[in-house]
């Protein structure tokens, strides 16, 4: 029998008006409320309650537009249990149900995920939607790389909630003349969509055809539905190991210099050894072995000490990888070299303070300092003055910022510095006359940790020479010293002076 299909639109004007209808729709054993989105597996049931004040002439239940089931009640409730033939996707499920005074819509959305997932594979492989105009690429069976550490990435593509995904990893192998296998299972809850696991694959047995890589991975939905991915995967040693010299300290305590280096290698390291001798040498100490491929190290730090009683030594560093490469790195070590420091004068913040004083600032680094003292001198090499600004335990760097007496311009400053073998290394410095200084507290904490700006504030002289002044008369300094210090004392009276003298002849001119 055929039913008329009412309009959404359809109004029965009465002078009284009932309440709506009770519309209750449950999808796949799930209630939907209205205007709500439910996800399901293949063809859901639907099922129908319906209760009215008013008996219900008809319901019409349509999917995406298209009318699916019709029903002719006549009567003030309805249920009823049928199945929802869905293709995969997201579908608009409507209900429209009329009484004798109004039609009333019940509208909600329905996705049906009929398939299992899908994955888009990122690294170290790449296949899924990665086509031309996103197209999907199924996996290769083999895949080779180039390196044994690997982060496995990818993005998962499901219509429904995923629930679980399962990664195995088996690397079959032999060691010594025994064939060997490792297993490795990953399971991940609740993934969302994406996921991201390291795994360390073993390297490719060429020699005696073994070292093989199997991976599956399998994707879990809510619904059950399962899909599965396998591949092999083979890790070929194409390049040589790295051998990286960090840093080279000497040891205070005797002639002996520490080497701090790190070897790497992409698939595995064999060995790293140390031989005291050149490159084109035999034999070496060994650091590090290991031959079990799946436990040997991508990189390894080695801290040998070598000992340097005298001059330079010559050693070098030798790493072999698995597929049996061998890189050499030769260096010279020197003890004295690492010791000496570098002695530096800050020659914006050198100079003169006033006529008797002077402002020396710089650095001490790069090397093993037990003492730091920095004098003037006269002309003659002779001491003036000292400052003591480092002394104790060895240190690597300091700054220096000393103010001392001077006996005359051009002045010489010296920095002496002791380092860790008893050797003293020294550096002169000549200071012209500038123009004078505001005077400021001259510090009383000789110190090494006295930073260069903490006087930031002073006013200081050009540097003319890093060069060892050279020795004058000392009649010749005595007597120009004399008359600086002198001028320089009795600017202010003999300025009065001057000015007096030049007004009263002005004054005796005019009266003349």
């Amino acid at each position: 029998m055929a039913v008329a299909e009412p309009a959404t639109d359809d109004t029965h004007n009465y002078s009284q008006q009932t309440a709506s209808p009770n519309i209750s729709v449950t999808v796949g054993g799930t209630v939907l409320p209205a205007g709500e989105t439910i996800t399901t597996t293949n063809d859901p049931a639907l099922t129908l309650t319906i209760t009215a004040d008013e008996p219900i002439e008809i319901i019409s239940v349509r999917v995406d537009g298209e009318t699916r089931r019709s029903y002719v009640p006549n009567s003030t409730t309805f249920a009823e249990t049928t199945t929802l033939d869905l293709d995969a996707g997201t579908h608009d499920l409507a209900i429209v149900v009329r009484t004798a005074d109004r039609t009333t819509t019940y509208a909600a959305t329905v996705t049906e995920d009929s398939g299992a997932p899908l994955m888009t594979f990122e690294s170290p492989i790449s296949a899924g939607f990665v086509g031309p105009n996103g197209t999907y690429e199924q996996l290769n069976d083999t895949y080779t790389l180039n390196k044994s550490t690997v982060e496995l990435r990818g993005r998962i593509h499901d219509q429904s909630n995923v629930e679980q995904v399962i990664i195995e990893h088996e690397y079959r192998y032999q060691y010594g003349t025994e064939p060997r296998d490792t297993d490795t299972r990953i399971e991940i809850t609740e993934p969302n969509q994406t996921i991201s696991r390291t795994l360390r694959l073993g390297p490719t047995q060429p020699d005696v055809g073994s070292g093989v890589n199997s991976l599956t991975i399998e994707l879990r939905d809510e619904f059950g539905h399962v899909r599965e991915y396998e591949t092999t995967l083979r890790v070929e040693d194409t390049d040589p190991p790295n051998i990286s010299v960090l840093k080279q300290y000497p040891v205070a305590t005797r002639s002996a210099v520490r080497i701090d280096a790190e070897a790497t290698d992409r698939v595995g390291l064999a060995s790293v050894g140390l031989r005291i001798g050149p490159a084109n040498g035999s034999g070496q100490q060994y650091l590090y072995t290991e031959r079990q491929p799946t436990k040997q190290a991508i990189s390894k730090v080695i801290t040998p000490t070598v000992d340097v009683f005298d001059g330079t030594r010559n050693i070098t560093l030798i790493a072999t990888d698995q597929a049996g490469r061998t890189t050499t790195r030769e260096l010279s070590v020197n003890y004295t070299e690492l010791v000496t420091p570098q002695i530096q004068f800050n020659r914006s913040l050198s100079g003169s303070v006033d006529d008797r004083t002077v402002q020396a600032a710089g650095t001490v680094s790069e090397g093993q300092i037990t003492r730091v003292r920095i004098e003037t001198l006269t002309p003659d090499g002779e001491t003036i003055d000292i400052n003591s600004v480092y002394s104790g335990g060895v240190t690597e760097n300091l700054t220096f910022r000393e103010r001392l007496d001077a006996g005359s311009y051009p002045a010489a400053v010296r920095v002496r510095v002791l380092d860790v073998t008893g050797t003293e290394h020294t550096r002169r410095l000549a200071l012209s006359q500038s123009e004078p200084a505001d005077p400021l507290t001259r510090p009383t904490e000789q110190s090494a940790d006295r930073g260069i700006d903490t006087m930031s504030e002073t006013t200081l002289g050009a540097v003319e020479s890093s060069d060892p002044l050279e020795p004058s008369s000392s009649n010749q300094s005595s007597l120009l010293g004399g008359l600086l210090s002198f001028i320089s004392r009795h600017a202010l009276a003999i300025g009065v002076l001057t000015a007096a003298g030049i007004g009263g002849a002005a004054f005796r001119q005019r009266r003349g």
